[in-house]
Parts: structure tokens; C-alpha cells; sequence
């Protein structure tokens, strides 16, 4: 049952919250000694569903390093400090919800998981809440088991060719943005939400889906106006701060050596994403169509 329990934490971390077209651009210029790839991945899609993955593996095998999230390496010490993260210490779930939402969480957990609060009482809410969200939809399209991560596939091709794998962030400062960013309060209130709004959360992924499969990074950045279970101060926490922190670390390690840069699809969206910032730094940025 423990194994079951740790197995849910972790497909939580990865689930935070493609194809050619708009979602994969070539970066070049601003003296550039090689061009660069950014890709931008999610994880309810699997890689049969992306046109020309193969092909944009291989691109990715072609270059000198790959850039992601995090450095995906070491899972067993991953585990260790996401764990270390996702428990809350010395209160319980159950102090954070009216009685009644605590029932209702309770039974939902239970029907999808065969274990309750009893037994996930002491995660931080953030965590059951990404993960419920994650797992209803996959129950919704009668899918046992989360697509293998994209960005994981990229990460395990770099090893396998003894090329290096670049984190922009640290599984600490990752897991600190995740749990911690928000009150253990407003995570409950965003857990009860997303149970209440079950088909509704259903549909937004869908739609989701359907976006970063067409390449469309406008309609993914009308959907995340439409979703409003984070505050514009919350999602500015979660997004645009750490895409301003990339871009201090990523002139640095794209001018060392050829990269295929792969992360979040949300982070390359809008004004705040990462093909604006990097073309206003004076990066040329050309959506790659012919692969």
C-alpha cells in the first residue's frame, strides 16, 4: 500500500500542470555559434500521438546537450526529495477543510485510489490536488496509466549517447515552487474546487489537448485565461518568474554548445513565455514545419 501511495506523489510532481508546427522552433542568431531547439512538452500526450516524434528525437540525439526542467537522472534521490516536500509536518488535511469537504475528498480519493484521507491526510493538499486532477482524466479516457514523459524520453537519449542533461532548475527549487509557493490553505481550497468542478477540469484538458496537438500556443494561452483556479498572482509565481529565472541561465548554456531545450508547453506561450522573451533578447526564433 505504501508503494501504491509513493507511486501517486511521484506521477503528481510530473503531471505540473506536441508535435511540430508551432511547438518546436529552431533558435538561432544573436551570435549563436550552432543553432538550438525548443520544444515544448506535456504530459498527457504520449509519443505516438505526436507527429514525427521519431524525427524530433533524432534532431534531439544531433545536438551537443539537452536543457529541461530538471535533470531527471537520479530518480531515487528525486523520490527522496519530493517526498521530503509533499508531506506537510505536524498538521493534517483535515484541519484545512470544512467536514463536509473533507467527505467528499475523502470518498473521491477512495473510488479512485482505494485509499482516503486517512491514509493521504498528511500530503500537502497541492499534491492530491494535481494528482486527482491528473488521474480523473485519465480514468475519463479509460487510460490505465500516464503517457511516458516526453522530456523524460529526451533526457534518457542524451544519457544513452553520453551527452550531457542540463536542469534549469534543482528538484528542491522545483518541489518548493510546486508545494510551497501557495498557503497549505488555499491548496485545500483549490483540492475541494477541483472535486466539486470535476467535468469541468475534464473538459479544460481535453481542449488542452487538442491545442498543443495542433501546435496552437494562442488557444493554450486563452485556455490558461479561461482556467481560473490560480489567481494572476499565483499563475505569475508559477510561470512567468521561473521562465524570467531561465532566461538569466539559458544565453549561457546555449552559446557553450548546441541544445535541444525541452519544457512545459505553457512556458512557451504568451509574453511572458519563452519564444517572445528569447526573440527580445535578440534570438531569431523559426517555427520548424518540415520534419
Amino acid at each position: 500500500m505504501k508503494k501504491r501511495i509513493f507511486a501517486t506523489v511521484i506521477i503528481a510532481l510530473f503531471l505540473l500542470v506536441h508535435v511540430q508546427g508551432q511547438l518546436l522552433w529552431k533558435v538561432t542568431g544573436n551570435g549563436l555559434p550552432k543553432a538550438c531547439y525548443l520544444f515544448g512538452t506535456h504530459h498527457l500526450i504520449g509519443r505516438e500521438q505526436i507527429k514525427g516524434f521519431d524525427k524530433i528525437l533524432a534532431l534531439c540525439g544531433q545536438q551537443e546537450a539537452v536543457v529541461g526542467e530538471i535533470d531527471a537522472t537520479d530518480m531515487t534521490s528525486i523520490q527522496a526529495k519530493i517526498m521530503q516536500r509533499a508531506v506537510m509536518h505536524g498538521k493534517n488535511i483535515k484541519e484545512l477543510m470544512l467536514a463536509e469537504d473533507y467527505t467528499l475528498v475523502d470518498t473521491e480519493l477512495k473510488q479512485l485510489l482505494g485509499v482516503g484521507l486517512d491514509q493521504l491526510g498528511t500530503m500537502k493538499p497541492m499534491v492530491l490536488q494535481t494528482m486527482y486532477v491528473g488521474l480523473v482524466y485519465l480514468r475519463s479516457q479509460n487510460l490505465e496509466k500516464q503517457p511516458e514523459a516526453i522530456d523524460v524520453l529526451f533526457e534518457k537519449n542524451a544519457r544513452e549517447n553520453n551527452k550531457p542533461v542540463i536542469g534549469l532548475e534543482t528538484v528542491e527549487q522545483q518541489a518548493a515552487i510546486i508545494f510551497d509557493s501557495l498557503s497549505v490553505e488555499r491548496q485545500a481550497e483549490l483540492l475541494v474546487k477541483s472535486v466539486k468542478e470535476k467535468q469541468k477540469g475534464i473538459g479544460l484538458l481535453k481542449r488542452l489537448n487538442v491545442c498543443y496537438l495542433a501546435g496552437d500556443l494562442k488557444g493554450l494561452s486563452e485556455l490558461d485565461k479561461e482556467d481560473e483556479d490560480m489567481t494572476p498572482a499565483e499563475k505569475k509565481r508559477m510561470y512567468d518568474n521561473r521562465n524570467a529565472d531561465w532566461l538569466k541561465q539559458l544565453p549561457g548554456i546555449l552559446h557553450k554548445q548546441s541544445c535541444f531545450v525541452a519544457v512545459g508547453c505553457m512556458h512557451l506561450a504568451g509574453e511572458s513565455g519563452l519564444i517572445n522573451q528569447l526573440r527580445k533578447a535578440g534570438y531569431t526564433l523559426e517555427a520548424v514545419t518540415d520534419l
